[in-house]
């Protein structure tokens, strides 16, 4: 097989120990990647590399098989791309010292420019998942590509409700393309790669390791126009996602939550220190100067009268849901406002659900 100046950087690659900003030096100093790999020991030394570094370039070029790992790459339905491919991201490609080498599962689209990166909290609330749909389905309904990270709790779930809606979404993971992690997400993994992309800058067999993730989140944060956090502590790691975003020049927006509670402390930190705060995909149109969409998820049923001619059953449903109108309560609150009996509540509540126009949370909580 012939070899091309694209299979050279993908041994770079895969050798590990060349970041970004180490190999453009790498290309500026031997012109290309082909003589930088043939090149003798005497003209690696005059770059004055780390000597273990050295070490384990010699040795790695006399082993690695490239056939093999590309054999293995198209097992797995995985392609690579180079810095200098024409379908490099261009919102990354724009960015300091970009990943010169993405692995893909999927496909990416031009359309994918049009792309908000969205990040949270591992352990997500309940108004937190209100939250996610809600912004989430708003944004897919005008055109954006959604790109988050497959961790759990807001990733998973911003993941989840752009398929939901028909949107395209871009899973930007810390480790290579062999495994899934977290586990109970290859489900999801596998309808990302359907539907949009699974990307990693990591060698297939990189495992899923904290060291990873900073330029994991650099990444992911690239291939947006911004970058939407929604929950997290103080200390999340969402918020080092969204300082690569303020690096990059392009807005962060938060979304507020209630006061007492510790995963609204990040999302503060971020609108303190400028973040955009948002309650609306409407915010978020309008801040990358995008035509804001006519109609979108956040323009459903958010009162009786959106509901397009909807005759309740009887007149508990409506008390009920006058009650919902209010935004997330647990049934005890329900049953406290309304002065109906429990059961009563617990049955009408049932077959609102039934008829899609109210969501049952999780710990006897309701939404509409």
């Amino acid at each position: 097989m012939k070899l091309t100046e694209k299979d050279y950087w993908l041994a770079f690659n895969v050798c590990g120990g060349f970041g970004p900003k180490r190999f453009a030096l790498v290309l500026k100093y031997f012109g290309n990647a082909k003589k930088a790999w043939l090149a003798s020991r005497d003209q690696w030394q005059k770059l004055r590399l780390p000597a273990e570094l050295l070490e384990r370039l010699f040795n790695f070029r006399i082993k690695f098989d490239f056939i093999s790992y590309k054999i293995r790459l198209e097992k797995y339905l995985i392609t690579f791309i180079t810095l200098e491919d024409n379908n490099y991201p261009i919102n990354l490609k724009k960015t300091e010292y970009p990943p010169y080498i993405l692995y893909i599962k999927g496909r990416l689209l031009t359309k994918d420019s049009l792309a908000i990166s969205v990040v949270g909290t591992r352990k997500i609330s309940n108004y937190g998942r209100e939250v996610v749909e809600r912004l989430v389905g708003s944004l897919v309904a005008g055109g954006l590509t959604i790109v988050s990270g497959l961790a759990r709790g807001v990733d998973s779930l911003a993941h989840r409700t752009a398929l939901k809606f028909g949107g395209r979404t871009l899973a930007v993971v810390g480790h290579g393309l062999a495994m899934v992690y977290p586990p109970e997400n290859k489900p999801l993994a596998e309808q990302i790669g359907q539907k949009g992309a699974l990307i990693s800058q990591f060698p297939l067999d990189v495992l899923s390791l904290p060291g990873n993730f900073p330029c994991r989140n650099r990444t992911l944060a690239g291939l947006g126009l911004g970058t939407l956090v929604i929950e997290g502590t103080s200390d999340s790691g969402s918020l080092i996602t969204a300082g690569y975003c303020q690096e990059f020049g392009r807005p962060v927006f938060a979304v507020p939550g209630p006061i007492t509670s510790p995963l609204s402390e990040g999302p503060a930190r971020l609108i303190k220190a400028g973040a955009k705060l948002v309650t609306s995909g409407r915010d978020i149109f309008k801040e990358l100067n995008l035509r804001v969409p006519t109609s979108s998820f956040e323009s459903g049923p958010q009162n009786p009268k959106l509901i397009n001619h909807h005759q309740f059953a009887n007149a508990t449903e409506e008390k009920i849901w006058q009650v919902l109108v209010g935004g997330i309560k647990h049934i005890d609150e329900i049953i406290r406002e309304t002065g109906l009996p429990s059961s009563l509540v617990a049955s009408t509540l049932t077959s609102l659900e039934l008829q899609g126009l109210v969501k049952n949370l999780g710990n006897a909580e309701y939404c509409l």
